[in-house]
């Protein structure tokens, strides 16, 4: 018999779709502002977080490295010791706090390709495809067009603004005037020369090249648009919404009389007291790609073996559960800025950081306004002119045996490398930014984003977009405070280094030393920040696996995929093998797509929330459970 003490002072229990939301993060507030639009259905959204929707921290742009380590703001998730990056153990810096994520990411506002999610149909999911999701992503955006003048300083000619939403909740737009540097305005125009720049909107879901990213921060205030001020804010008056927050949950609770177990309600406490509130209608778990397995196992559903290990009750059995992570991984490279070019570098200095912060304070302009963002999406063939190479590499990667015993997984590894080797896929993403870094000390993000060498500093980050190896989320313990265990497997297949190495020497050998990126840094782009070693065809790997990092972009764990192929959820969010359960989060994204992830969670929970209310209006829909 549960101990909990019944959250009686928000009772919605009367009404006919009262739903409880685990997770206050991107997809959950997506969740709960669009359903609460119904007056008929009543939420409750349980946050392990605070609302720090007014925090100057999460607000100022350049201020956002500083929530990483920090417990108010952050998880601070690391993994086990990687076998295959010499046992180094990497930090995960997910957000704890409303709007989750989307609170302390670095604002890049990308979107996957068309493929990709042409893809997730491909894999067994009817009704996923680009031509479904797309306007998805635009019901999501606000955008604000840049100034002719910013069009001609960051080569933006290509710009589609018919591609663009005007009327979303999240502001996105490019830096102003004055908000970036040499740098920026010579990224794009560096990829021209090495003739792969960008020859249309990267939006289309289509589009290579290099190019100038946007970012969702308000261009009115210069803060961070993001799912707490934007879709909660837009919600937080209504009467059918409660949020809870320092809310720790504990487990879903399940009514296990009939054939299929039934998600009754959830477990949870606030400050070491333990409550319980009642779902009459279902359960959405939507707590990110390392919170919602481990909420699933510590509820019941998951394998036989981790619920044993961790002295759970089996409510319903399903290996799938925290298996399929799969994780961008990057090899950055850092090279010195000639002198007089302002980078991140210079807030280090207490007097000149000072100054910034007040800066920001009385108007919200200066250096922690903006977070400029040079990008780009890459097929291998774009950074293998040499015909030779591009052929061995090809080849290697086509005589891959796919001798795998789960033909889900085996799916997946078909797609990849179809991707891999299509010249009009990405498979590569580059991102920099104008500062050091201390790759060394990736398990501790209190130091990473800090070069440990004084001077001014820039830093590519050439990303692998689809790697092959893939990892796990499990529990070990039947206590909801206790992390899950992570362990992403980072370049467990060799493919993922070799392709990891081949883009890593791009950087070095073409990217950096092409101007007009070169003549702003020190000796034509051939010096490195002391932490790197110049990189050569012998020593690029051990190199790789001495200083890779994680893009902080974990999918998969309760993937959405026919329960055979791997999956947890079906094509509507559903949990496979119980009742009035569904996830919405990055975790049922089934394959890695290229780009960063905010965009495709806030599309996916829009149309998640449709699905919802699609499933509320139908004819049984006042009964107590509608299946």
């Amino acid at each position: 018999m549960s101990t909990a003490v019944a959250v009686g002072s928000y009772d919605y229990t009367t009404k006919s779709g009262f739903k409880v939301i685990v997770g206050g993060g991107t997809a959950g507030l997506v969740l709960a502002s669009r359903l609460t639009e119904i007056p008929s259905i009543s939420v409750a959204v349980l946050e392990a977080g605070q609302d720090r929707s007014t925090d100057l921290r999460v607000l100022a742009p350049g201020l956002l490295t500083s929530l990483y380590g920090n417990p108010d703001y952050d998880w601070i998730y690391t993994t086990v010791p990687q076998t295959h990056l010499n046992n180094r153990v990497i930090g995960h810096p997910r957000g704890k706090q409303l709007g989750g994520s989307s609170a302390i990411n670095y604002l890049a506002w990308t979107h996957a390709s068309r493929r990709n999610v042409d893809d997730w149909g491909r894999l067994g999911n009817e009704g996923w495809s680009w031509d479904v999701l797309e306007p998805y992503f635009a019901k999501v955006e606000n955008f604000t067009a840049p100034a002719e003048a910013v069009v001609q300083d960051l080569d933006l000619e290509v710009l589609d603004l018919d591609l663009h939403g005007t009327h979303g909740p999240v502001a996105n737009g490019f830096p102003r005037e004055g908000q970036y540097t040499v740098l920026d305005e010579a990224w794009p125009r560096s990829y021209e020369g090495l003739g792969i720049g960008v020859k249309e909107d990267p939006t289309d879901g289509v589009a290579l090249g290099g190019y100038t990213i946007l970012t969702n921060a308000d261009e009115g205030s210069n803060t961070r648009s993001y799912a707490a001020n934007t879709y909660l804010k837009a919600a937080t008056a209504r009467k059918n919404l409660k949020i809870f927050t320092d809310a720790l949950v504990a487990k879903i609770e399940f009514d296990t009389h009939g054939r299929v177990p039934v998600a009754t309600g959830v477990h949870f406490s606030i400050n070491g007291t333990a409550h319980s509130i009642q779902a009459n209608h279902e359960v959405i778990l939507s707590a990110g790609s390392f919170g919602s397995p481990q909420i699933l196992e510590l509820s019941g559903i998951g394998s036989k073996q981790v619920l044993s290990t961790a002295s759970v009750p089996p409510v319903h059995e399903n290996p799938n559960v925290g298996e399929n992570l799969q994780d961008h991984p990057y090899m950055p490279l850092g090279f010195e800025v000639n002198p007089g070019i302002p980078t991140l570098d210079d807030l280090a200095n207490e007097t000149i950081f000072n100054a910034a912060f007040d800066e920001y304070l009385a108007d919200a302009t200066g250096p922690l306004a903006t977070v400029a963002l040079g990008g780009a999406l890459l097929s291998l063939a774009q950074i293998l002119p040499n015909a030779t190479e591009y052929a061995s590499l090809t080849s290697n990667l086509s005589k891959l045996n796919s001798k795998i015993s789960h033909p889900g997984l085996a799916a997946q590894y078909r797609l990849t490398l179809s991707n891999l080797l299509n010249p009009s896929e990405a498979a590569i993403q580059h991102m920099n930014t104008a500062s050091g870094m201390n790759p060394e000390l990736a398990n501790d993000t209190t130091q990473l984003f800090f070069a440990p060498t004084p001077g001014n500093y820039f830093t590519i980050l050439g990303v692998l977009e689809h790697p092959f190896s893939r990892g796990t989320v499990h529990i070990t313990s039947s206590d909801p405070a206790v992390h899950p265990e992570i362990d992403p497997h980072y370049l467990e297949h060799p493919a993922d280094v070799a392709i990891l190495s081949k883009i890593a020497l791009h950087v070095q050998n073409a990217l950096a030393v092409t101007p007009p990126l070169s003549d702003h840094l020190v000796g034509n782009g051939t010096v490195l920040q002391p932490v790197y070693r110049h990189l050569t065809e012998d020593n690029v790997e051990s190199e790789i696996r001495r200083l890779m990092q994680s893009e902080y972009h974990p999918v998969g764990t309760c993937a959405m995929l026919p329960r055979r192929a791997g999956g947890v959820v079906d094509e509507r969010f559903r949990v496979h093998g119980v009742r009035g359960l569904r996830v919405v989060d990055a975790s049922v994204i089934p394959m890695l797509p290229r780009g960063n992830l905010q965009t495709l969670v806030y599309a996916l929970a829009e149309r998640a929330a449709d699905f919802i209310r699609a499933d509320l209006a139908k004819p049984d829909h006042g009964k107590k459970r509608p299946w």
